[in-house]
């Protein structure tokens, strides 16, 4: 019943705009008035010479200014609004408000950021431009400062063009992608959120391919996603590569060089600290042994050098990086054909050793007019990224094994040296094997790996080496058959080409602990994957455009096929750190690979009208069917044997301020739009709606067939039904822009994992028996706050927030996701990615205070274990037990943030520039992850300098609990100990150029510029840094685990135009 509603309101909708689009007055295309009036400059008031003047979006009525500024125009009586344009300076829009003369104008420089679209945009929508002067590696950085609002961007780490996970308007999903489709050119370019690589603390990320040199805009469609069917639910990010729109020549050449410092690090104990905390650990140990090597203080004693000095690892595993960013271009051509033609290349070091990065990106966009009627545009890129990598930020819990230089050097003991000393007591220049100083108590438990090891002794390319290149070939021809009606296709192939090898070497690392199996010399992994893309798209346009009324149709048919495939290989034991190659002769040697197939088809219509360029009205209906959706579809309709998925949407605008009735002086253009529309969410798991089997390995050595999946032949897209409104405003002559949105969505048939009986061997499969809803706004303002001859300052800001809730769940019960030791909570009325867990309030200073509580745990014995003096007092949420157990959790915080946006300052002195930028996020809970290894007080970690204020004695009163090896109360347990207010405001960019005035004959233009990033960062988080992210995953959010954190930057570049 529901789609016959909305199938009725919807054909309701095309019929009236159907009736509209043949509507005309005949009286208002034979009369005319005449219009006429100045154009000045707003600072000076001089009469601006040359100047466009034409009505709104029809350049059949154009004047231009005289010598004194003055224009004449003639145009239709339903012609409300002028536009005026002249190089140098902002666009303007007019409403003429009845005027007919006297009708002034007065045009800004192009320096301020624009107030308002070149056309007005009925659908939802933000943009983002001028690159040119970019320090950033990645796209999403300007994402970040110039969509603030509308699309919260968090930077997944430190790393050179790790880049950063996006969210628009919310999450629309909760188990699968919850990000924005990605549209290059046209083109949907799948991002590859789902597949795994081997280095710890790294994604693969699809857009640092992409150089932001090559980029015209990017535009965010917040409503109107209909269009993309079963792939839109989640906003569009459209991206548009430059393109050459005249005939003449130009030679534009950018380089940039830069450094960036180390970021902050945790403040960690010295050599005399850790040795008294290790000692006091020491005796927590079941240990009889009374004398240990590290403990002696006589300085002649053979070991002593060894174990007396004063390392500070991080001295050693960062650095000061260097970055240098290198693009040329070249447009021209001439009536037949015109070109783009840009090569790029970064090489960008990291404040982490070994993590570098290094792009060559090539791209060739070609616009060929082949007669009147035929046309094509013809792109081909290709860019190719290296890197040297190695595990980043902590290992999860159950990873036995530390590999990752960065934890290692907070972590391993500073009175350790990383060279040996020889027989003499002189430090050498052999580097320290993996040390030993616990081996009488603990054997290699405790053991921790020699960074430096990690870097020199797996340096290789068949070792830690990563490669991703990205091809993508690309026509689109159109045929005109008139001035009304065309027709255009768009056919691309893109290869997606990925190799990673991975390496921890023999010497200078402890044995590597494999779980139940026993240990290993070394270990080699390595991974190769492509995925070939086919993109078809056939679209028929129509416009007729007659007297007040402009009507557009556009309809046509979408195909895309991905074929993914992939393997990865892991073994132990090559038998030296020379050639370790994969081989048979590897020890637990495992092998997995993918070889997945999916193809989508969708059919699509919209239709757009408008009346004098003030009612807007738009309507769209898409459908779609995918290999991913099961068979016995229960929503959508069925068609040649397949469901197909029905998204339809509706927007209306009114432009108040083109009435002839709206009189309002300080008003100079009011916008009001109203948008609904039903998208969807694809990404559901290649074989969800299929029952296999798949191989398991049985003690990591008898390969058998297990059941790997249960298949729902009723899995189907996500439905994300949203409705919005909004406001766009320009007042005090363009010196005041408002744009405010307002959204409400819910999505039903929710992927979610649901419980299955125990008989079937499997404890989840895939199911729709969720719904989310979702709700929020965005604003942005933006002011010319001074306006002089030589000196203008715009000032501006955004604003965002939303509101999640997850309505629905399989038979309504919650469940728990285990991420890096944290409980993440999904419970129906709650919002997405709480933390769960334990709230504590203290740490017991006596004896008799824990007594009095009585509080204890449960042994693994069945005994009562009380907590005594130094211990964490949990919080007793129960009053019919003592017992400190699972039924005492709670929700303890929540990593969705209140408010979140950007602030920015343009100010411009004769040819000086300054930018400033800052982004924010207020009022986001985090999960330190590392801070809770580095007080944990239970392993011999070095610890931050919080453990030197530890319990030690009765009646002492701290926050931080006493140190017990192995925790055996659960002092540590994921609790509200770890939990943070991550809220930050952030300085991230202040740039200044200047641009000579030159004009030679090789020489049209030269900016110097000079940028500094994350200068200043205001938090009272803990951590190196408040932005981070952990994963793709909408749970995966706001946990905290240790990555490398940006360092403040600064960086030098000239462009050159020629």
């Amino acid at each position: 019943m529901k789609n016959c509603y909305a199938k009725n309101k919807f054909r309701s909708l095309l019929v009236l705009m159907l009736c509209l689009s043949t509507f005309t007055v005949s009286a208002q295309t034979l009369e005319s008035k005449t219009i006429t009036g100045t154009v000045s400059e707003a600072s000076t008031g001089k009469a601006l010479v040359g100047a466009r003047v034409q009505a709104y979006n029809n350049t059949r009525f154009v004047a231009m200014t005289d010598g004194e500024g003055r224009y004449t125009l003639e145009i239709p009586v339903y012609v409300n609004v002028l536009t005026v344009t002249l190089d140098g300076y902002a666009l303007r829009h007019m409403a003429l408000k009845g005027q007919t003369s006297g009708v002034d104008l007065v045009l800004y420089s192009e320096n301020f950021v624009p107030v308002l679209s070149p056309l007005t945009n009925v659908q939802n929508a933000g943009s983002a431009e001028r690159f040119d002067l970019s320090s950033a590696i990645s796209i999403e950085s300007e994402i970040q400062s110039q969509l603030g609002a509308e699309v919260r961007t968090v930077s997944r780490s430190g790393i050179p063009g790790a880049g950063s996970v996006m969210f628009v308007g919310g999450y629309n999903s909760l188990n699968v992608n919850a990000q924005p489709l990605i549209v290059l050119d046209d083109v949907i370019l799948d991002q590859q959120y789902g597949r795994d690589l081997l280095h710890e603390g790294y994604y693969n990320n699809i857009l640092s391919n992409l150089s932001v040199n090559d980029i015209e805009s990017v535009t965010v469609l917040k409503s109107g996603t209909s269009l993309y069917g079963a792939k839109g639910a989640n906003g569009v990010l459209i991206i548009k590569t430059k393109r050459n729109k005249s005939m003449v020549t130009r030679i534009d050449a950018c380089a940039s060089a830069g450094v960036e410092f180390i970021p902050r690090l945790p403040r960690m104990m010295n050599a005399a600290q850790y040795r008294a905390y290790a000692s006091e650990l020491l005796g927590t140990t079941d240990t009889k042994l009374t004398e240990f090597k590290f403990l002696k203080e006589d300085p002649d004693y053979y070991y002593y050098n060894q174990y007396h000095n004063e390392t500070n690892w991080s001295d050693y595993v960062y650095r000061e990086a260097l970055t240098q960013n290198y693009s040329f271009g070249v447009q021209g051509g001439d009536e037949v054909a015109k070109y783009n033609l840009s090569i790029g290349y970064v090489d960008a070091q990291s404040t982490l050793n070994y993590n570098d990065f290094d792009r060559l990106n090539l791209r060739f966009n070609s616009d060929i007019s082949i007669s009147d009627k035929l046309s094509a545009l013809f792109d081909c890129s290709f860019s190719n990224v290296t890197r040297n990598l190695r595990d980043d930020g902590v290992m999860p819990p159950e990873e036995s094994n530390v590999f990752s230089p960065g934890f290692l050097s907070l972590i391993k003991s500073p009175f350790l040296s990383p060279y040996q000393y020889d027989t003499n007591k002189n430090l050498s220049n052999f580097l320290s094997d993996a040390d030993d100083y616990l081996n009488e108590v603990l054997g290699s438990r405790a053991s921790l790996a020699n960074p430096l090891y990690i870097f020199e002794n797996g340096e290789a390319r068949n070792k830690n080496y990563f490669e991703n290149s990205l091809i993508n070939l690309a026509i689109r021809p159109a045929y005109s058959f008139n001035k009304n009606f065309s027709v255009k296709g768009h056919f691309s192939y893109t290869l997606v080409n990925t190799n990673e090898n991975y390496y921890i070497p023999m010497t200078g690392v402890p044995k590597i602990i494999i779980p139940n199996v026993g240990t290993a010399e070394n270990l080699r992994k390595s991974l190769y994957s492509s995925q070939i893309s086919l993109f078809a798209d056939l679209r028929m346009l129509w416009q007729k455009k007659r007297g007040a009324n402009d009507t557009r149709l556009m309809a046509g048919g979408r195909y895309m096929n991905d074929d993914f495939s992939g393997n990865t290989q892991m073994g132990y034991d090559t038998g030296n750190d020379k050639t370790p190659n994969m081989n048979a002769n590897l020890n637990f040697k495992k092998v997995d690979g993918a070889e997945d197939v999916w193809r989508s088809l969708s059919y699509y219509a919209n239709l757009d009208y408008n009346y004098a360029e003030k009612y807007y009205l738009h309507a769209g209906l898409s459908i779609e069917t995918s290999s991913r959706f099961g068979r016995e579809v229960q929503g959508g309709i069925r068609m040649g044997g397949v469901s197909w998925g029905l998204f339809p949407s509706a927007a209306a605008a009114w432009v108040l301020s083109s009435e002839d009735w709206f009189r309002l002086r300080s008003v100079d253009y009011l916008k009001l739009n109203l948008a609904y529309d039903i998208s969807g969410n694809d990404d559901i798991d290649y074989y969800a709606a299929r029952t296999y089997f798949g191989s398991s390995v049985f003690m990591d050595r008898v390969t058998g067939l297990t059941i790997q999946n249960i298949g729902n032949t009723s899995i189907q897209w996500e439905s994300t039904q949203k409705g919005g409104a909004g406001l766009e405003a320009s007042l005090f002559q363009e010196r005041v822009g408002i744009q405010l949105n307002a959204f409400l969505a819910k999505t039903d048939n929710l992927l979610t994992l649901k419980k299955l009986a125990s008989v079937t061997g499997l404890d989840y499969n895939w199911s729709n028996e969720g719904s989310l809803t979702n709700r929020g706004f965005d604003l942005a303002l933006n002011f010319k706050l001074v306006n002089r001859n030589k000196f203008n300052w715009g000032m501006g800001f955004s604003l965002g927030h939303y509101k999640n809730e997850i309505t629905a769940l399989p038979d309504d019960e919650s469940f728990i996701t285990k991420l890096y030791g944290a409980e993440i909570l999904s419970e129906k009325g709650r919002p997405a990615g709480l933390f769960y867990g334990y709230q504590t309030k203290g740490v017991y200073a006596s004896s008799e205070e824990a007594a009095a509580d009585g509080l204890y745990i449960l042994s693994k014995t069945g005994s009562k274990v009380y907590f005594g003096a130094g211990d964490v007092i949990f919080v007793n949420n129960r009053d019919d037990s003592k017992e400190i157990n699972a039924d005492d959790k709670v929700v303890i915080g929540d990593p969705n943030p209140d408010l979140y946006g950007n602030i920015f300052s343009n100010i411009h002195y004769g040819r000086f520039s300054l930018d400033l930028i800052l982004n924010y996020s207020l009022g986001n809970d985090a999960y330190n992850y590392q801070r809770s290894q580095l007080e944990s007080g239970s392993k011999f970690y070095n610890q931050s300098l919080a453990l030197l204020n530890r319990w030690t004695n009765e009646d002492q009163k701290t926050t931080i609990p006493r140190i017990s090896y192995l925790d055996e109360m659960g002092n540590s347990r994921f609790s509200d100990r770890w939990i943070e207010d991550a809220s930050y405001l952030r300085l991230k960019t202040v740039r200044l150029s200047y641009s000579l005035p030159l004009n030679t004959t090789f020489l049209n233009g030269l900016t110097l510029w000079a940028s500094g990033n994350n200068l200043w960062t205001l938090t009272r988080y803990l951590g190196s840094d408040p932005e981070f992210s952990s994963g793709n995953a909408v749970l995966c959010q706001g946990i905290d685990r240790g990555t490398l954190a940006f360092g403040p930057s600064v960086v030098l570049g000239i462009k050159l135009n020629l």
